[in-house]
């Protein structure tokens, strides 16, 4: 049983029956202090009584809508952590995240995710972000290994499809490994140009204060991947940018960021993977987290999951 009492959580939805189901699972499972309303102006009138050390708000309200009530409350009250929550495919809504700096959009699955739910305020709330460990319970298995060289991903890449052993999707988990290794070894350790990647030299071994560190865990119910390294280059806002651009299409419906040299594996991943996790600490460290469930346990759509200390 966890005690957050000292943390309050501030819930907004005009569904009663879903803010009903939020409220008492995170007051009475998880022990965090909470308190509700219904639209965007009640929770704004009420957090002028009181504090919250964290807002979670539907998107699709009568009167404000989430994103307005989200950019008040980072106006007036920046130090509290926001999270919109929707029913809805996130993809609709990647250009108003980019526009809104919004990095979390939690999704309405059926049934509902309460354990990650509970994962994601938790690393929020204690700014403790980093590591897969959120996301799993005593009964899971973990594996490490330490990536220093761009000529052996083939072998990384299969020792962890072997390691998770799910056959169903060995073939798209190999594609999205390779694309987000390489982006962490030439992007976050070598600050390669992704305009002349022919020119790339790949005979090289990092050190070991530079090796790409991978984190394996699984358990009966899902398995997550965490690729970290030490470069910290990437930016929220540029994550949301690339996103939003192989989405938006032009004029002759092709996507505008057909021809980007940046953003395709993230892109990849978060097409072919259910959940795509991706933590910043700015020049210092980049970890990018894959979770994926055996059996698609949850119906919905797919949560938008970028934080940036």
């Amino acid at each position: 049983m966890h005690n957050n009492k000292d943390k309050t959580i501030l819930v907004v939805d005009d569904e009663m029956e879903i803010r009903s189901l939020i409220t008492d699972y995170l007051r009475d499972v998880e022990q965090y202090t909470v308190i509700e309303a219904e639209n965007g102006q009640d929770a704004l009138e009420l957090l002028e009584k009181k504090h919250a050390d964290l807002i979670l708000s539907d998107i699709n309200m009568p009167g404000m809508k989430g994103f307005d009530l989200l950019q008040h409350v980072r106006e007036n009250y920046p130090e509290m952590k926001r999270i919109l929550i929707t029913a809805y495919n996130v993809e609709e809504y990647l250009e108003l995240a980019y526009k809104y700096d919004i990095g979390n959009i939690f999704v309405k699955t059926t049934p509902f995710n309460f354990d990650e739910l509970s994962a994601i305020l938790n690393t929020l709330l204690t700014n403790n972000i980093f590591g897969i460990d959120h996301f799993f319970g005593a009964d899971a298995s973990f594996m490490n290994i330490k990536i220093n060289s761009p000529k052996k991903l083939e072998q990384y890449t299969g020792s962890l499809v072997a390691f998770i052993g799910d056959e169903s999707i060995s073939r798209k988990l190999e594609l999205v490994l390779v694309e987000l290794l390489t982006n962490a070894i030439f992007y976050g350790i070598r600050h390669e140009s992704p305009e002349n990647k022919e020119l790339w030299n790949h005979d090289f071994v990092l050190s070991d204060d530079e090796a790409v560190i991978v984190t394996i865990g699984k358990d009966d119910e899902k398995f997550a991947i965490s690729i970290n390294d030490n470069g910290g280059n990437l930016k929220k806002k540029d994550v949301l940018y690339w996103l939003h651009r192989q989405i938006a299409q032009d004029d002759d419906g092709l996507p505008l960021g057909l021809y980007d040299s940046h953003g395709r594996g993230l892109f990849i991943t978060r097409k072919y993977i259910d959940r795509l996790i991706i933590n910043i600490d700015r020049s210092r460290r980049t970890e990018i987290i894959i979770i994926n469930y055996f059996n698609n346990e949850y119906i919905g759509y797919k949560p938008l999951c970028i934080n940036e200390l």
